[in-house]
């Protein structure tokens, strides 16, 4: 005697049947709960991530207190750093021109009230008697504006 699904008598008893819906809902339970902890602690640690720099941004001072021009085209800036961390300068720009030729200084750690001199190619020409912005920038971002007459 063949039989049918349909006129099948035997089922499942409904306390097993909840018991399967408990083990399946508590499954994708502790499934969803270990991936939002790995999800949460990866935008935690970016969060805290940003706050050290904001906070070593903060304590980086730096201030350019000289500038003069050697040769043709050819600058010299002084940098004094008077903050409470190290810090290294990562780029110049000349009334908003990078600078892409460095002689020496660029990128060189300076100590805590220490000075550094950083020489370089004018990216624009240098006239006398015109005022020129001149921009420092930390690796971490910093910035230090001065306007220079040459």
């Amino acid at each position: 005697m063949v039989r049918s699904l349909f006129h099948d008598k035997r089922a499942v008893s409904e306390i097993v049947a909840s018991l399967i819906i408990v083990l399946i809902v508590s499954v994708a339970g502790v499934a969803l709960y270990s991936y939002s902890l790995g999800a949460f602690s990866s935008s935690s640690s970016s969060f805290q991530l940003q706050t050290n720099q904001r906070e070593e941004r903060a304590r980086e001072r730096f201030s350019i207190i000289a500038v003069w021009w050697d040769t043709v085209d050819q600058l010299n800036l002084t940098v004094l750093n008077y903050g409470k961390i190290e810090l290294a300068i990562d780029a110049v720009y000349i009334n908003g021109t990078p600078v892409s030729s460095y002689s020496s200084g660029i990128g060189t750690t300076v100590g805590t009230e220490k000075l550094i001199s950083i020489k370089f190619t004018s990216p624009v020409p240098i006239q006398d008697g015109q005022t020129y912005e001149i921009i420092a920038v930390s690796e971490r971002g910093s910035k230090n504006v001065v306007y220079w007459k040459a």
